[in-house]
């Protein structure tokens, strides 16, 4: 018995059998169009009709090449149908972090660290983690008692572990140290300093602030010339004077205030050193001791951010800079911007977010 499935009018076999053939063809290209759409997203089929190996791979791939919302896209369909895949749920850790949800991502490590039962990858991104975002705003650097800053190193093998794994230089968005909701205009004043020969250090340095915050800041920062004055008191009674912060909060517009106290010197530091130096006689580098005239410039600033319609300290931090030059006769305004732009990524991580970069373990397999 014989059941005729097409609407298409019967023929003789070999006919049949001949015009078959482009319906056939047709219906594979269209089921490799399908799959390939679900793939790369141009569709969505739902999460059991997923190849979970290519997805996983793909997602690494996007990854890699820094799409990370196509990755935790298509690493959550995995996780849809593998909730406890340590493997997956540390790529999704990954992503969360690289999309500026540490606190999401934290989850995402601690579920992968207990599944995982001691993998090393996983580990190592969970310290990476750890000390990245140990203090809000400061990344994950530890400070040394040399001065230098420093991340761990890492435990596992890193790279790429028989195709396994690999290891993925990211951007980490670290937010703004003050939350600026609500605020939109910023002033510059004046800052306690001590006189110097040197160089205006208070007009050098408002003047230095203002452009930063104008050329990287969504803020509307107000070209107040002179930029007012401060009273000369302590520190600790200035910051206390609520009464005229808020008086210049009010009578310029500002939401919000930067002023502090800077200090810029110099000192002649020459003194008799080791130094190598070409024999005439044999061509040969040889140390002897010298005497070496150098001088050292040294800049210290302490910063406010001060609420203007309160006139209360919303934040305070302190930086030092120092830089030695060969010679007696350097520029102390060169040497002045080149340490104000050495503080300038400190400073505006007040007020804006900014990137840093670290590196994680993410897995292909």
């Amino acid at each position: 018995m014989i059941f005729q499935t097409s609407n298409r009018p019967a023929a003789d076999a070999a006919g049949s059998l001949m015009s078959d053939r482009p319906y056939r063809r047709a219906a594979r290209l269209f089921v490799s169009a399908a799959a390939l759409l679900a793939l790369v997203g141009g569709g969505d089929l739902p999460a059991q009709g997923l190849n979970l190996r290519e997805t996983v791979k793909f997602a690494a791939e996007m990854a890699q090449r820094g799409n990370w919302r196509e990755a935790k896209f298509r690493w959550e369909r995995v996780a849809e149908l593998q909730p406890d895949n340590h493997k997956i749920l540390n790529n999704l850790a990954v992503a969360f972090e690289v999309l500026g949800d540490p606190d999401t991502a934290k989850d995402y490590y601690a579920r992968a660290a207990e599944l995982s039962q001691g993998n090393l990858d996983i580990e190592d991104n969970r310290r990476r983690f750890a000390y990245f975002w140990r203090r809000t705003g400061a990344g994950g650097e530890q400070e040394t008692g040399d001065g230098t800053m420093r991340l761990p190193s890492p435990l596992g093998g890193g790279g790429n572990q028989k195709g396994k794994t690999f290891r993925v230089s990211v951007g980490l968005p670290v937010p703004a140290r003050l939350d600026l909701e609500g605020r939109s205009t910023l002033l510059v004043t004046s800052f306690l300093t001590r006189e110097t020969n040197l160089l205006d250090t208070n007009r050098e340095l408002v003047k230095f602030l203002r452009g930063e915050f104008k050329k990287r800041t969504d803020l509307d920062v107000l070209n107040v010339v002179p930029p007012p004055a401060i009273p000369e008191q302590t520190v600790e009674d200035l910051l206390a004077n609520l009464e005229f912060w808020r008086h210049l909060g009010r009578n310029y517009g500002a939401d919000l205030i930067v002023s502090g106290v800077v200090k810029y010197d110099q000192e002649d530091i020459s003194s008799f050193q080791d130094v190598d130096i070409i024999s005439e006689s044999t061509g040969q580098k040889v140390r002897r001791t010298q005497f070496v005239e150098q001088e050292q410039f040294r800049y210290e600033l302490e910063i406010f951010f001060i609420d203007g319609v309160t006139g209360a300290l919303l934040f305070r931090d302190r930086m030092e800079r120092s830089v030695i030059f060969r010679g007696l006769t350097n520029d102390p305004i060169g040497a002045f911007y080149a340490m104000s732009d050495s503080i300038t990524a400190d400073v505006l991580a007040v007020v804006t977010t900014r990137i840093r970069e670290d590196t994680r373990v993410i897995f292909r397999k």
